[in-house]
């Protein structure tokens, strides 16, 4: 006797979940591949100089396929042509700006967020720059470039005056990255910190410090320009100009260094004359 073969009853809500799950793979697979069609044929206008043309080959993918693969990639690239190859900052500002919010995952938004404050810093606002910096340095402490960020808050902290918070971020910076490229520079930003407060004492221990330690490094000039002109703001007049003089030598055709020179040479010449008028 054969026995009944029961018929399995169907799971509806699997396989409706699987069809819906299938049908959005396919419409996002398509999407995929507009888009990329879409993204290949800016890349192409872009290398045929046509800027413009290559922006909107992108920007139609943000507008028809914005969950796409292709999305950020093309915000990225619209930002970096307006930055790059157009010069118009204030559209690459906006394009950075969009991809940091909308793509926050991104691959590109470490880069476009460092680009955002690289352009308040080219614009002068450094309050601007120097949120975004740190908003940066909260986000991705590990980046590889986290070290340079770090010296650009530093000097965007110096720019808008926070002179304090300032020598705390560079002292920081040389202890924990004493070799790095930015190390140097901090002492000599030290030094300018102390230079505008009126410590001319504590500026030239640090233009010293700079010279001593980075005697052919590329602020040996301006430390030796400065700590010349923390003498004279001093007071030490005939130090100042001795200095000036040997700096002359090595840059004859230099005129800031001669209009500096010629100033103290002018008041130490005006302070001999009161002093004879006195006798």
């Amino acid at each position: 006797m054969r026995k009944s073969l029961k018929k399995r009853p169907r799971n509806k809500a699997g396989l409706f979940i699987f069809f819906v799950s299938a049908g959005l793979i396919i419409f996002f697979g398509c999407d995929n591949q507009r888009a990329k069609r879409q993204f290949e044929q800016g890349k192409k206008l872009h290398a045929q100089g046509a800027y413009l043309e290559a922006i909107r080959s992108w920007e139609i993918i943000l507008s028809s396929w914005p969950k796409s693969d292709y999305a950020d990639q093309a915000l990225h690239r619209i930002g970096t042509t307006y930055y790059v190859e157009m010069d118009q900052q204030d559209r690459a500002l906006d394009a950075f700006t969009r991809l940091v919010k909308d793509y926050p995952k991104s691959q590109y938004a470490p880069e476009d967020l460092v680009l955002v404050a690289d352009i308040y810093r080219g614009q002068r606002q450094f309050a601007k720059a120097l949120a975004e910096y740190c908003r940066f340095l909260e986000l991705y402490p590990q980046n590889p470039n986290a070290v340079e960020i770090r010296y650009k808050t530093i000097t965007c902290l110096f720019e808008v005056g926070e002179y304090q918070a300032m020598r705390a971020q560079a002292q920081e910076l040389i202890k924990k990255f004493p070799d790095s490229q930015y190390a140097g520079d901090c002492i000599f930003w030290l030094g300018e910190s102390y230079y505008l407060e009126r410590d001319y004492e504590k500026a030239r221990a640090q233009f010293s410090d700079y010279l001593k330690k980075y005697p052919q490094g590329e602020m040996a000039y301006k430390s030796w320009l400065s700590f010349a002109r923390s003498l004279e703001e001093d007071n030490k007049l005939a130090e100042s100009i001795k200095i000036y003089q040997d700096l002359l030598k090595r840059y004859p055709s230099d005129k800031i260094i001669q209009s500096r020179l010629n100033s103290a040479q002018k008041r130490l010449s005006n302070r001999f004359d009161s002093g004879k008028s006195r006798e």
